[in-house]
């Protein structure tokens, strides 16, 4: 005898035992079992999910800065103003040199990124880009826009990055600039 046999005689045994309603019982679990089991993949497919964006979260979470204040000149997050200054100093430049109204734009860009977006540190440090890269009309622009638009610590914070950088004279216009 085969195994196939075999089965065939044990289902046609089970079912001369079992009555119609106990056959259609046996049909629904069997059809429960196979849906339990179903959910249970899924169940163990979107734990892995949220496994591996536990791990993208935990990754996010060790790059984030040091929660040092800013007045301390932490040199991590210097790192990372340096760079944001850097590419808008870049963009305000490629701006300016299209010509047209590329002045303007240049202007309305760096007005709207300086005092809504970066922090006094990262509009210091795109100053300090724009004189580096011979903008010298877009940063003696941003100092006045800055000085005049911004609260007056954060304009206190940014002459002090200027003057620790060297650019006294850029500090002393900025607040002046401030006053009026």
């Amino acid at each position: 005898m085969t195994p196939g046999e075999l089965a065939e005689m044990h289902k046609r045994a089970e079912a001369e035992r079992r009555c119609r309603r106990c056959a259609s019982l046996s049909k629904k679990a069997d059809l429960a079992s196979a849906e339990a089991a179903s959910l249970r993949q899924q169940l163990e497919e979107a734990e892995s999910s949220k496994a591996g964006l536990h791990e993208r979260l935990a990754a996010l979470t060790r790059a984030t800065p040091l929660p040092v204040p800013r007045r301390r000149r932490d040199r991590q997050r210097m790192s990372r103003d340096t760079a944001a200054a850097q590419q808008v100093a870049q963009q305000a430049q490629d701006l300016r040199n299209r010509g047209d109204d590329g002045e303007g734009l240049a202007l309305t860009l760096l007005r709207q990124t300086t005092t809504e977006v970066l922090s006094p540190i990262e509009a210091a440090l795109t100053l300090v880009t724009l004189r580096d890269l011979d903008q010298h009309q877009l940063a003696d622009n941003l100092i006045h826009v800055y000085g005049r638009d911004q609260p007056d610590q954060d304009v206190m914070d940014i002459a002090l990055t200027l003057h620790e950088l060297g650019l006294a004279d850029d500090a002393g216009a900025i607040l002046r600039a401030a006053v009026g």
